[in-house]
């Protein structure tokens, strides 16, 4: 009997978690049909609310990210982003030199490289007036890839973010387009990004400190394409374990992603990351790791993961989990 009664709450109680689940399906349903007045009703209306949370659950941009750790970009890199872009004969592709000061020699090897692979590339600088230009952001809407070559990323940053031109890259994104860069391209790409600069020591004993500490490192706002992480570039070459480890605990739910020169992350419209070339692409996940937050000048955690990934490595944000060619990691 006790056995029959527990079915039966428990049946009870699934009957009661369709139901519920349901109308919240109908709501987001019925809002999405709704006129404009109603899904801009606020916070009193129920079914717009149910929309607004199931979009943030479930949305993903239908492009791609190809971001390169600085060096020389690998032919099989440039051949993937073409792919990406559409492949030969159909790839338009602009190329934006705006991360340098300099003159825009490096972009134009970029487009002839693009080119010999079959896509139509040309370079497109925007100038700090024509940010916000009707015309610049509708010439942006033809293409089907878009490259940030190398520099500073503070520029990118200063010049293009809360902008039009950038809003028109990034509706282009979410439409299926893809977006890549390099060097100071890639840092920009994620939502909070690393200056390379480090804050005003508070001690002599700061001054000194060449390791890992909190706050140290300068961080401002980047484009925000690459969701939850945070880019550093150069990484073994220039040996930046430390400023990028220093970042995630500062900032535990952003995954950092260290990328060497002459390698690659692809950022898949399928929501994993893929590595690309000849080196390793570098993953610090602090997202469940016990951090100390104390007074002290000195940093203290526990249970940060680390993964080292080669060609071919793939990393699943949301599950956590690593494979290779070959083999599964748990």
């Amino acid at each position: 009997m006790v056995q029959v009664a527990w079915m039966v709450c428990r049946c009870k109680a699934s009957r009661r978690a369709l139901w519920w689940l349901a109308a919240v399906f109908w709501a987001a349903l019925s809002a999405g049909a709704a006129p404009a007045h109603a899904q801009n009703a606020g916070p009193a209306s129920v079914g717009g609310g149910a929309a607004q949370a199931m979009g943030r659950l479930f949305s993903r941009a239908q492009g791609s990210l190809l971001i390169v750790g600085g060096g020389e970009t690998p032919f099989g890199v440039q051949q993937r982003f073409v792919a990406l872009a559409g492949g030969p004969e159909h790839a338009r592709i602009a190329v934006l030199p705006m991360a340098s000061s300099k003159s825009d020699e490096e972009a134009q090897e970029v487009v002839q490289d693009l080119a010999k692979l079959g896509a139509q590339a040309q370079v497109v600088e925007i100038r700090p007036t024509e940010v916000n230009s009707p015309a610049v952001a509708q010439a942006l809407e033809k293409f089907t890839g878009f490259w940030f070559s190398g520099g500073d990323q503070s520029r990118l940053s200063t010049l293009l973010v809360g902008t039009r031109a950038l809003q028109a890259i990034e509706s282009r994104y979410q439409a299926g387009a893809v977006v890549g860069g390099t060097s100071a391209g890639a840092s920009v790409m994620s939502r909070l990004m690393l200056t390379g600069k480090w804050r005003t020591p508070r001690n002599s004993e700061e001054e000194e400190q060449v390791n890992i500490a909190r706050g140290m490192k300068e961080l401002a706002p980047g484009f925000g394409f690459f969701k939850g992480a945070i880019v550093d570039q150069h990484f073994m070459h220039r040996a930046r374990y430390n400023r990028l480890i220093s970042a995630v605990l500062d900032h535990p739910q952003l995954i950092g992603v260290g990328i060497d020169e002459e390698t690659a992350l692809l950022v898949r419209a399928d929501g994993l990351w893929e590595v690309l070339g000849n080196y390793y692409v570098k993953i610090f996940d602090a997202r469940r790791a016990h951090i100390v937050n104390d007074r002290g000048p000195m940093a203290k955690a526990a249970d940060i993961r680390m993964h080292v990934l080669p060609e071919g490595g793939v990393f699943d944000p949301q599950r956590r989990r690593v494979e290779f060619q070959d083999v599964n990691i748990p």
